[in-house]
């Protein structure tokens, strides 16, 4: 039985997962918020014993084998240090780290430490782009050489508490400039270029502040990423902007096909996939459903278990994110999601801050794998 502790809000948005497990005991849950902390017990069922105010006691008390930290984003590498140095698996929440000493941190952590550790991005399993990958990994775009995510979420309303003080996405989403919080955007784009892409370099630029004056963070943002393997992708940041939210649209573009994600108001998930037929120039080329191609191509989970996901959230993505964490601890895989390819979410968003402030000057994204 593996047993777990879920540490802060966020975490709660696990449980749906975790609970269809068998293998799985929720057994403590931590939050500061004294009613936060009562929600979160009841939503996973931990008794008053199990209950914890301070992340210290949660593992001293509780030692569970496996914590989920949804916590501000600042916290996510000490308390997922803390953890792997006791020899407990940690799944951290977006982004991995908050800046590159960070970064150097945690990924000497999990080198030392004899427990797993994954980034919970569960963009990547939402069910549009785990088909999208699945049919790109088969060659039915061709070659790909562009992709764009686009992360468009007003939360102007988050950062402050209702009393007025800052919350922490004042200080580590919107006190800088940069893609600050591009993982969503990024991560689905990546895997469709394959296991091996990683961003090399990366250029961001921005629009100004038009509509916050008081935090420093652009209005939108726009970072450009030169991969290893050839192409290019293009991620948006706005949170913003005065507008309807649009938090999961991508696009990717091959040799032989393209695929765009609904823009809202009616539109659905579309492809053209013309094959040999790309290279004539009187072929017919029509857009298709996305979904036409779920049939022959949609990855064994969604297939099996997509109502149960669905229902659970965020596209259905934190059900699988978690499922497919325990399953590599119990069997001695590696994660999907390990720490190295959680930096190659995570570091180019941080080297944007860098870029942006320099006026878009490209600069290189380093190779965590490489790193000392």
């Amino acid at each position: 039985m593996l047993t777990v502790g879920l540490v802060g809000k966020r975490a709660g948005s696990f449980v749906a997962g975790l609970q269809s497990l068998p293998e799985v005991r929720i057994v403590a849950v931590c939050e500061l918020s004294t009613e936060a902390l009562e929600r979160l017990a009841g939503r996973a069922d931990v008794p008053a014993g199990g209950q914890f105010t301070h992340y210290d006691d949660l593992l001293e008390r509780a030692r569970p084998d496996l914590v989920i930290l949804g916590t501000p984003m600042h916290l996510h590498v000490p308390q997922a240090i803390q953890a792997l140095d006791l020899g407990i698996h940690a799944l951290s929440e977006v982004t991995a780290a908050v800046d590159l000493d960070q970064c150097r941190q945690l990924v000497a952590a999990v080198r030392r430490s004899r427990a797993h550790y994954m980034m919970a991005e569960n963009a990547c399993y939402r069910k549009a782009a785990m088909l999208v990958r699945a049919l790109a990994h088969e060659g039915l775009f061709g070659r790909c050489y562009f992709a764009e995510g686009e992360y468009l979420h007003d939360v102007k309303q988050l950062h402050h508490f209702p009393d007025g003080p800052p919350t922490w996405r004042a200080t580590w989403q919107v006190g800088k400039r940069g893609c600050t919080y591009g993982t969503h955007s990024l991560g689905p784009a990546l895997e469709f270029f394959g296991p091996e892409a990683r961003v090399t370099s990366v250029s961001c630029m921005g629009s100004g502040i038009h509509t916050d004056p008081e935090h420093p963070h652009d209005d939108t943002c726009i970072m450009l990423c030169q991969l290893n393997v050839g192409g290019v992708i293009k991620v948006r940041l706005d949170m913003m902007s005065n507008r309807p939210h649009n938090q999961a649209y991508q696009a990717l573009q091959g040799t032989k096909g393209c695929y765009e994600a609904p823009r809202g108001f009616g539109d659905d998930h579309k492809v053209w996939l013309g094959g040999d037929a790309a290279s004539d120039p009187r072929a017919r080329r029509e857009w298709r459903s996305l979904w036409d191609y779920a049939d022959e191509f949609l990855p064994e989970p969604w297939r099996s278990l997509g109502n149960d996901a669905a229902r659970a959230g965020h596209g259905g993505g934190d059900y699988f994110v978690v499922r497919d964490f325990v399953q590599a601890i119990l069997h001695g895989r590696t994660p999907p999601i390990d720490v190295y390819r959680a930096m190659d979410y995570t570091v180019p968003g941080l080297i944007s801050e860098q870029s942006i402030v320099q006026g878009g000057v490209p600069l290189p994204v380093p190779d965590f794998r490489e790193v000392a």
